[in-house]
């Protein structure tokens, strides 16, 4: 799936952690002399890291935080440059100073990118720390990128630290703020000084309403994207689906998709591509999205019913097929017998 978002600025300061302050540059790289495919890289990257299940939902945690002022400039005159410079410098600072208090010594080079995203028309601050590329290098004499020959740049190479902030006047009053991937790239290494110290966030997480959305939308998605087909291929996913579910369980969606849709699709690359293109949908339905959640659901009830519905036979769904089997013998007179087995229960008589 292509990334769907416009890049308008970009600039590049070096952290430079070994010397007494970074490497600060007072102009934006010229968008015409990068190469396509360093842009196409900047682009995935941000595509993929949106959707990584460690993203955070987040809010700064106070008006008078730097970042979100700096941020709150910029949303004010998007198209000034130099205010999108200044504060570029400012919050490399900023970072410089967090990461020399701290124990971490992991340097690199913060890139500041201004972005559209084309699903919504909003714009956003991508704020990306990356760490030494073979790839590609910055040529600082003539401050631009340069792709090493023979080394195409690879998306693999995933992003431990980067924020995108919406850019907007009245960010304060939104739900969120910006979504933070803050990862410990080395045993040891300051844990979620990215997220706490320097953005002066915090994490928002909303249980009840994950669930919902995954509920709701998963196998309307798994019936359009054909991985499931038959009506007994539809019936025993929502069971799987509602056991994947149930009240308590950890959901992490790149490992429990995985688990599900094995069933459905043999292949590595495409059943990372489905779960992918599923988190793209999440974040079209629920901009706030994440991947990550405790699982907040009653069970679904299953009902079985005749003609005239006079039999009722009911239970939760998620013990179809694990505690609950129904099967189906066609008779000699033309009738159809159902043989229900329940495994493990004893029922007992109701009357009511």
């Amino acid at each position: 799936m292509l990334p769907n978002i416009a890049i308008s600025k970009l600039i590049a300061h070096d952290l430079a952690l070994d010397k007494a302050s970074p490497k600060t540059y007072k102009q934006l790289m010229d968008l015409s002399q990068i190469p396509a495919e360093v842009l196409e890289f900047f682009s995935d990257h941000i595509s993929n890291a949106v959707i990584a299940k460690q993203i955070k939902v987040c809010t700064f945690t106070h008006k008078d935080a730097a970042v979100y002022l700096d941020c709150l400039e910029i949303s004010q005159d998007i198209a000034d440059d130099q205010i999108f410079i200044n504060n570029s410098i400012n919050m490399t600072q900023l970072l410089f100073n967090v990461m020399k208090a701290s124990s971490s010594r992991s340097s690199g080079t913060l890139i500041f990118i201004l972005y559209n995203d084309l699903d919504n028309g909003l714009p956003y601050l991508a704020i990306l720390k990356m760490d030494p590329n073979k790839a590609i290098q910055i040529d600082r004499t003539n401050y631009k990128f340069v792709v090493q020959e023979d080394i195409l740049p690879s998306v693999n190479e995933k992003l431990h630290k980067c924020a995108f902030i919406k850019l907007s006047q009245t960010l304060w009053d939104d739900e969120f703020h910006l979504k933070v991937l803050d990862k410990q790239q080395v045993t040891g290494e300051v844990s979620k000084y990215f997220l706490l110290s320097f953005l002066e966030a915090q994490a928002l997480i909303d249980n009840k309403a994950m669930t919902e959305l995954v509920s709701v939308n998963l196998a309307e998605y798994a019936i359009q994207e054909q991985i499931i087909r038959t009506q007994s291929e539809i019936v025993d996913f929502n069971a799987k689906v509602d056991r994947l579910l149930s009240r308590g369980n950890e959901v992490d969606l790149d490992r429990d998709l995985d688990s599900l849709f094995k069933t459905y699709i043999a292949g590595d690359a495409d059943r990372t591509n489905k779960i992918d293109g599923f988190k793209k949908k999440l974040v079209q339905k629920r901009e706030n999205a994440m991947f990550e959640f405790i699982a907040e659901k009653r069970p679904t009830i299953a009902m079985f019913v005749d003609s005239d519905s006079s039999i009722k036979i009911q239970f939760p769904l998620q013990d179809m097929d694990t505690k609950v089997f129904l099967d189906y013998k066609h008779e000699e007179d033309g009738s159809v017998t159902t043989i229900i087995k329940i495994k493990g229960v004893e029922l007992k008589e109701k009357f009511k």
